[in-house]
């Protein structure tokens, strides 16, 4: 059984006022086969270009966030929550 979401990231650039959007699709099939599928929402922001796509793997939802945030961490961005 595969269960599949869409989901709607949003991050704020710490260099400045920018906010950004990732649409994902989250799929967990089997225990220990987690997956999110990142497509970056244009405008880029001034400060720092985000990639177009991004893929996480993990083998939990929790490991797969923890992945997210590093993601995110590593261009200047925090998440929102």
């Amino acid at each position: 059984m595969t269960f599949k979401s869409d989901e709607t990231i949003w991050g704020c650039v710490r260099q400045g006022d920018d906010t950004i959007q990732y649409r994902g699709i989250l799929k967990v099939e089997e225990p220990g086969q987690v997956s999110l599928e990142l497509s970056f929402v244009p405008p880029h922001p001034f400060v720092v270009n985000m990639p177009e796509h991004h893929c996480i793997e993990a083998r939990s939802i929790t490991e797969a966030y923890a992945r997210l945030v590093g993601f995110l961490n590593d261009y200047g961005v925090d998440l929102v929550h």
